[in-house]
C-alpha cells in the first residue's frame, strides 16, 4: 500500500514540473538559510563552551566609583588581588590570572609581533586544552618556558613537534618550548599563540611593569579567572566580595559617603562574548531573522501545496467513487508533499554547504566548517522537513478527503482557502519588507556613527603601533621617527600621543579651579599628547591656541619623568571639559588656571570641539589635554590629498631601516573608527543577505500562485475577452490582484519596523531619525518586485485567444 502510495506521489510531482521545482526551491533555501543563521547563532552563542568545566568558570570584574564621573566597569582586575582571594573565599578552587602584551620574535634575522598571553602556571589546568605534544598539566610549572599553538609551532619550526626547541624574543630572551597545544576553535575569546608565565623574565619593560605592580591593588590590567568548587554557588561568594575588598583593598571606603570605591563581580565565561562589546552582544536576535526566512518559506510552501490541490478535486471524487477511503486519500496528499519537503531538505543541505564558506568569507566571520556535518544539524533538517511536509500536506488532507464524491464534483471545494492563501501572502512579503527596512537602517546607522561628530577630520591619517622589546623604548622611538617621517614627500603632519580615538584605553583625573575647595573638584579625561598631534588630527579649535613646541610658556619640565604631573604647564580642554570647569564660554576659559590633582596649577591656553574617543553608543566624553611629549604610545600620520602606495612603501622602509627589530603595525584611522561598528555593518550585511534570500522565496511562491490563478481562472479571462476587454485590461485585472496583498503588507510592516527600529536606534547616542522615504521605496520595490514576478502570466494569458482559452479542459 505504501510503496503503491509512493509511486503514485512521484508520479503526481514529476507530471507537474514547474510546481515541484517551485516548492523544492522556496523551501531549500528557506531550511539553508535558516541552518546557515542557526549555526551562526549557536558558534556565537557557544564561545569557550568546550572547555572542561566551562561551566565553572568566572570572570572577575571590577567597578570603579568615582566623584564627579560615572561609574567605570573594566574587565581586569589587579595583579595582587588572585592569592588574598583563594585564601579568603573558600568557594573558589582555583584562580589564573592572564595578561596580554605584544612582543617580537625573531626567527632567521626576521622579526614578527606576537600576542603573547603571560599567564600563572595552573593556566592549563583551568582551560584544558587538546596536545599535540608535550604534557599540559604540568607545561608551565618553571618560568622560562612556554606552550605554542599548532600554528606558531609551524610557522617558526616548521613542524608541530617543536617540544624543547628554544625561541628568540628581540630583547634577547630565550622561551623554552615544552607542549604544542591545538589552534584553538574559532568561537574563543582567549588569545595569543604563544603562552608563557606572568613570572617569566622577558627582559623588557614588562618585567618592570608586573614588578611595579605586584602590590598595587588600584592599578587594573589582568584578567582574573576563578574556578568554582562543584556545588559551590555565585551568588555566595559574590556575597563575600565587600568584606574581602574591605580587608584588603586600600581606601576601600570612601569616609564621605560611607560606601565602598570599587566592587566585584562575577561573569560566566560562556557569557564572555555576549556582553556588550565584545563580537556576540545581541546576536539572539538572529534567531529571530531565521525564524522569519524559515516562516516565508513554509508559508510558501504551504500556500502552493493548498493551491495546486483545489485543481485535483476531480481526481479526489473520482478515486472515491472508485472505493478510495478517506485515509488513503488524506494519506495520499501527505504523502506527497513530505516527499516533496524531504527533496527541499536534500537541495537546502547541499546548498548550505556550497555557499556557506563563500557567505563567511564574504562577511569576515571566522566559524569552523565542522558544524555543517553535524548529526544535530542533519536530525533537526530531517525532522523539521517532515512537520513542514505535514503542515503543507494538512489542508488537503484533511478539507479535500472530507466531501461527498457529489459535492466534489460540483466544484464546490475550489473556493477553498482562497482567504488562508491571501493571508500567507501578506505575511511573506510583510516579513520582507520589515527585514528590508531593517537592514538599511542599520547600514545608514553605522555608517552615519562612524564619522558624524568626531571633532577631528580623520580622512587621510595613518596610526602607527610598534611591537619595540622594551615599552619605555617606545617614546624616543616614535620620537625619532617622527622627525623622519615628515619629511617625506606625501606626509604633510605627525603628532603622537598616549591614546588615538577608537583605542580603548583611558585614564581619568582630578581638575579643580584654584578658588574650589579639595572636595570641589571633578574627574575627568585626560589624554597625554605631544606637540603636534592635536594639528595633526585637525582637531577643531573653538578658542585660544593648541600646544606649541616655539612657545615658552609650553616648555616641559627637565624632572618631568620623576613625578606623576604633566610634564608641561599648560593644557588645551574641551569644550565640556571647560563647561565642568566652570568657565560659561570657550573664550572665558583662555588664560585661567586649573589644579591637576591636588597642587599642580596648569594655564588654559585653548579650547577645542569634543573629540570622540569612543563608539557612538557613550557621549562624547570631556577631555583635558596635557603635554608629555616623552608618553606618546602612538602616532598620526597625515598623508597629503592624493599620496598613494609610494608615499606608504617609503614609511615601511623609512620603518625598517630605522628599526629591523620591530614590526610596524599601521592603519588608517578611519578603518580603526570603522572596526568599532563592524559587528554593526556585519550584521546589516547578514540582515540584507537574507532579506534578499526571503524575497527570492516569497517571489517564487507568488510566481506560482500566478500560474495557479492564470490557470483557474482561464475560462473567465477568455470570457472577459469576448465581452470586449483587451490585453492590458487583462493584465491590470490579474496584477492588481497580487497588489492587495503586497499594500495590505506594507501597512503591517511599517509601524512594527518603526516601533522596533526606534528601540534599536535608542542605543546610541548619535543616531540617525528614521526616514520615511526609506520605508516608502522599500515598499515601493517590493510592489514593483511583486508586479515583474506575476506580469510574465499575465502577458501570456491576456494574448491567448478566446477560442482557446474556452475550450479549455
Amino acid at each position: 500500500m505504501l510503496r503503491h502510495l509512493f509511486a503514485i506521489a512521484l508520479r503526481i510531482l514529476l507530471r507537474q514540473r514547474l510546481h515541484t521545482a517551485l516548492n523544492v526551491m522556496g523551501l531549500a533555501l528557506g531550511l539553508a538559510a535558516a541552518s546557515m543563521i542557526g549555526l551562526f547563532v549557536w558558534h556565537e552563542t557557544h564561545y569557550d563552551g568546550f572547555f572542561r568545566d566551562a561551566g565553572r568558570i568566572y570572570r572577575l570584574g571590577l567597578t570603579e566609583y568615582v566623584k564627579g564621573r560615572p561609574p567605570v566597569s573594566y574587565p581586569v582586575t589587579s595583579l595582587p588581588m588572585a592569592a588574598p582571594l583563594s585564601g579568603d573565599c573558600p568557594e573558589i578552587e582555583r584562580t589564573v590570572r592572564v595578561d596580554y602584551e605584544r612582543l617580537a620574535v625573531v626567527r632567521d634575522g626576521t622579526s614578527f609581533s606576537e600576542v603573547v598571553a603571560m599567564v600563572d602556571a595552573d593556566y592549563f589546568r583551568l582551560f584544558n586544552s587538546p596536545f599535540l605534544a608535550g604534557d599540559a598539566a604540568g607545561a608551565l610549572d618553571r618560568p622560562g618556558t612556554a606552550v605554542l599553538t599548532e600554528r606558531l609551532a609551524r610557522k617558526y619550526f616548521g613542524t608541530p613537534d617543536a617540544v624543547g626547541r628554544v625561541l628568540a624574543l628581540a630583547s634577547g630572551t630565550s622561551l623554552t618550548i615544552t607542549g604544542v597545544m591545538r589552534d584553538r576553535p574559532s568561537n574563543s575569546q582567549l588569545m595569543g599563540d604563544l603562552i608563557t608565565r606572568l613570572d617569566t623574565r622577558l627582559n623588557t619593560g614588562v618585567d618592570d611593569v608586573l614588578a611595579r605592580r605586584a602590590t598595587i591593588w588600584d592599578s587594573y590590567f589582568v584578567e582574573t579567572y576563578v574556578l568554582l568548587r562543584p556545588g559551590a554557588d555565585p551568588s555566595a561568594l559574590a556575597a563575600r566580595f565587600p568584606a574581602f575588598l574591605a580587608a584588603h583593598f586600600p581606601d576601600y571606603l570612601d569616609t564621605a559617603t560611607g560606601k565602598g570605591t570599587v566592587a566585584l563581580s562575577l561573569l560566566p565565561l560562556r557569557r564572555i562574548h555576549l556582553e556588550p562589546g565584545n563580537g556576540g552582544a545581541g546576536v539572539q536576535g538572529f534567531l529571530g531573522v531565521a525564524a522569519m526566512v524559515l516562516l516565508i518559506a513554509i508559508a510558501n510552501f504551504v500556500n502552493l501545496s493548498t493551491a495546486r490541490s483545489t485543481l485535483r478535486v476531480k481526481e479526489v471524487a473520482v478515486r472515491k467513487v472508485l472505493g478510495a477511503a478517506r485515509r488513503a486519500v488524506a494519506a495520499q496528499f501527505l504523502l506527497e508533499s513530505v516527499l516533496l519537503a524531504l527533496v527541499a531538505m536534500v537541495v537546502g543541505q547541499a546548498l548550505l554547504e556550497l555557499a556557506m564558506p563563500g557567505l563567511l568569507r564574504v562577511l569576515d566571520i571566522r566559524m569552523d566548517m565542522d558544524f555543517l556535518v553535524s548529526p544535530w544539524l542533519l536530525a533537526a533538517n530531517v525532522f523539521g522537513a517532515i512537520a513542514v511536509g505535514l503542515l503543507g500536506g494538512l489542508y488537503p488532507a484533511l478539507v479535500l478527503s472530507r466531501p461527498a464524491p457529489t459535492t466534489l464534483l460540483k466544484k464546490e471545494g475550489v473556493a477553498l482557502g482562497a482567504s488562508f492563501r491571501t493571508g500567507l501572502v501578506v505575511f511573506q512579503f510583510a516579513a520582507c519588507i520589515a527585514l528590508g527596512i531593517a537592514a538599511i537602517v542599520i547600514f545608514q546607522q553605522t555608517r552615519y556613527a562612524g564619522f558624524q561628530a568626531l571633532g577631528f577630520r580623520p580622512d587621510g591619517v595613518m596610526v602607527v603601533r610598534d611591537s619595540f622589546p622594551r615599552p619605555e623604548e617606545q617614546p624616543p622611538r616614535l620620537k625619532a621617527f617622527r622627525e623622519q617621517v615628515v619629511r617625506l614627500e606625501g606626509v604633510t603632519a605627525a603628532g603622537g600621543a598616549h591614546d588615538m580615538p577608537g583605542d580603548g584605553d583611558e585614564d581619568h583625573q582630578s581638575f579643580r579651579r584654584p578658588d574650589a575647595p579639595d572636595h570641589g573638584s571633578v574627574t575627568l579625561r585626560t589624554e597625554t599628547v605631544d606637540y603636534d598631534v592635536l594639528k595633526t588630527l585637525d582637531v577643531h579649535l573653538l578658542a585660544g591656541r593648541l600646544f606649541d613646541a616655539m612657545s615658552p610658556a609650553d616648555a616641559v619640565r627637565a624632572d618631568a619623568q620623576n613625578d606623576r604631573y604633566p610634564a608641561g604647564r599648560t593644557t588645551v580642554l574641551s569644550l565640556d571639559a571647560a563647561r565642568r570647569m566652570g568657565f560659561a564660554t570657550a573664550r572665558d576659559a583662555v588664560g585661567k588656571t586649573v589644579v591637576f590633582g591636588k597642587d599642580y596649577p596648569l594655564t588654559i591656553v585653548g579650547v577645542v570641539d569634543e573629540v570622540r574617543y569612543t563608539d557612538a553608543r557613550m557621549a562624547a566624553q570631556p577631555v583635558v589635554y596635557v603635554l608629555d611629549p616623552e608618553d606618546e604610545r602612538t602616532l598620526a600620520v597625515r598623508l597629503a590629498a592624493g599620496a598613494g602606495l609610494a608615499t606608504l612603501d617609503a614609511i615601511d622602509a623609512l620603518w625598517r631601516g630605522m628599526y629591523p627589530d620591530a614590526p610596524m603595525v599601521r592603519a588608517f584611522l578611519t578603518d580603526r573608527l570603522a572596526d568599532q561598528y563592524e559587528d554593526e555593518h556585519r550584521r546589516a550585511l547578514l540582515l540584507g543577505v537574507f532579506t534578499g534570500l526571503a524575497l527570492v522565496i516569497a517571489c517564487l511562491g507568488l510566481f506560482g500562485l500566478a500560474a495557479f490563478t492564470a490557470e483557474r481562472r482561464t475560462k473567465e479571462i477568455g470570457l472577459r475577452k469576448v465581452m470586449g476587454a483587451n490585453v492590458v485590461d487583462i493584465i491590470r485585472l490579474l496584477v492588481w490582484q497580487f497588489s492587495k496583498p503586497v499594500l495590505l503588507a506594507n501597512l503591517i510592516a511599517w509601524p512594527l519596523a518603526w516601533w522596533q527600529l526606534r528601540h534599536w536606534l535608542a542605543g546610541f547616542v548619535l543616531h540617525i531619525s528614521l526616514n520615511p522615504l526609506v520605508f516608502a521605496a522599500v515598499g515601493l520595490s517590493a510592489l514593483l518586485i511583486a508586479w515583474v514576478t506575476v506580469a510574465g502570466h499575465a502577458a501570456r494569458v491576456a494574448a491567448a485567444r478566446p477560442v482557446d482559452a474556452l475550450r479549455y479542459e
